[in-house]
């Protein structure tokens, strides 16, 4: 209570029981809800960790920035791991974040917890966490543990099956040639194969995760600094000073994408002086590594025209590797839309080496605005107003959406002035002056004018006939 009056925004909420005793509690400033609009695609859950004298769970939610680092959603504390709590914690959470799911969640395997994403979470793709799972599986085994064929097809059944299709004719093979048909944590196993396959994952972006081992080493990192006799308020200025180190550590790395230049590998490729300018260092470095990659790969066979239509260009992509799979790609020479089945960009956000090697001998020299995510930018914090003209000058959000923006946009604008006297002085004349426009527009406009924001054209007339095109998506051939 104090954190909020001293914090606008602060949030927290607590769940008694019956004798008005703490049962579940979480709490988060408002900076967690400004990286949840930019970062929350990819939310990771663990609840492993009791901590302090009262034993209670600690339940971090965390997620990854644009440089690839730990950031913050909030905290929780636990007192068991039903599936009412799990219910209570996640709409709490939910209910903090203006009602944004996220993409992808990633979970251990705990029941009541799976149950609650479900019911909660209803819009977001749920992920097992594979570490666990691999932990897990030894246990499981048996005899098989020591046979390293049965072990190639169950990695291969976990990560490298290239669709649906073939999970299933390499788990049938595996199950009848092991006689597994019996076996109850196999069959438990398949019955959850949507949630830990990466077969049925890859068309949902993760930002490359496979495990909630961000959340693990928030948890780590916060037992190091806390004992089984701290109390909650001891282990609430310990997570506040790791929350604050993270945050420092990216506005470090802000400043070094800003004012400095990746060591390149290639020098003056067009495709990477261009990566440089949009994309982090980090994962500049990472989309790099695509672009050299793709000299180790080559055509099958010459490109050849996808069905009738001249501009669309369908190749097969294979690394010089001897065991390297063929990769279908399907490139757009008229707008340069492009898609691979392995599926890179879908998950990763950044395009795999088979797409740049297409791109390459097609002569694209620049990255098309659909292949750069906005969580990825070095300038994704100060996208607000671009944003806002992408969606028709802000007219076709909602008005949550539109206030949550617009807090945002000022939250990060004072959090940049406040260090420098001159920046400050700038920020108010500049509030000041639009407090004064918008007070004039407001008096013009009619009191009777209900007319949706959406409905409105730029020039402020009505456009009755309004719809949104639907985006054409690239499939490969069956």
């Amino acid at each position: 209570m104090n954190k909020a009056n001293k914090e606008n925004y602060f949030y927290w909420n607590m769940q008694l029981d019956d004798d008005d005793r703490v049962m579940n509690f979480f709490f988060r400033d408002y900076r967690c809800a400004v990286d949840y609009e930019y970062f929350g695609d990819v939310l990771s859950i663990d609840t492993t960790y009791r901590t302090n004298k009262y034993n209670l769970i600690c339940a971090p939610f965390v997620g990854i920035n644009h440089h690839m680092q730990n950031v913050m959603f909030g905290l929780a504390f636990m007192s068991d791991e039903t599936e009412s709590s799990f219910e209570w914690l996640f709409t709490t959470f939910l209910d903090s974040m203006n009602g944004k799911q996220p993409q992808t969640i990633f979970s251990d395997q705990c029941q009541a917890m799976m149950n609650a994403i479900g019911t909660v979470f209803s819009r977001s793709h749920h992920r097992l966490c594979q570490w666990h799972i691999n932990q897990n599986t030894p246990s499981h085994f048996g005899s098989l543990n020591g046979d390293p064929s049965f072990k190639k097809l169950w990695y291969k059944c976990m990560n490298y099956c290239d669709s649906v299709d073939e999970f299933e004719a390499t788990w049938k093979y595996m199950i009848e040639t092991y006689h597994l048909d019996g076996h109850r944590w196999f069959n438990g196993m398949y019955k959850l194969r949507d949630k830990w396959v990466t077969a049925f994952s890859d068309a949902k972006f993760s930002a490359g995760l496979l495990a909630t081992s961000r959340s693990e080493a928030t948890n780590l990192t916060l037992k190091k600094s806390g004992n089984k006799m701290s109390s909650l308020y001891e282990f609430v200025m310990n997570y506040e000073k790791i929350q604050n180190n993270w945050r420092t550590k990216e506005k470090t790395e802000d400043t070094r994408c800003r004012h400095g230049k990746p060591a390149q590998i290639l020098k003056n490729h067009p495709l990477l002086i261009h990566a440089a300018d949009v994309y982090t260092m980090t994962i500049y470095q990472l989309f790099e590594i695509e672009l050299v990659n793709s000299l180790n790969c080559k055509f099958v066979e010459p490109p050849t025209c996808f069905g009738n239509d001249l501009n669309l260009i369908e190749v097969n992509v294979k690394s010089h590797d001897e065991y390297a799979r063929v990769r279908h790609v399907v490139f757009n020479k008229q707008n340069h839309e492009i898609r691979c089945n392995c599926h890179k960009f879908e998950t990763m956000g950044i395009l795999c080496k088979h797409a740049l090697l297409v791109f390459n001998c097609m002569d694209v020299t620049v990255l098309p605005k659909c292949y750069i995510l906005n969580r990825w930018m070095k300038n994704v914090r100060n996208r607000v107003s671009s944003d806002f003209e992408e969606n028709g000058s802000g007219g076709h959000v909602s008005e949550m959406v539109f206030v949550n923006q617009i807090m945002r946009s000022m939250y990060d604008l004072s959090q940049q002035s406040k260090p420098h006297e001159d920046a400050r002085k700038r920020l108010y004349t500049i509030v000041d002056t639009a407090k004064e426009e918008i007070s004039n527009l407001l008096q013009n406009l009619s009191v009777d004018d209900d007319t949706p924001c959406d409905a409105m054209t730029n020039d402020g007339h009505i456009d009755e006939t309004r719809v949104r095109d639907p985006l054409t998506v690239l499939k490969p051939k069956e």
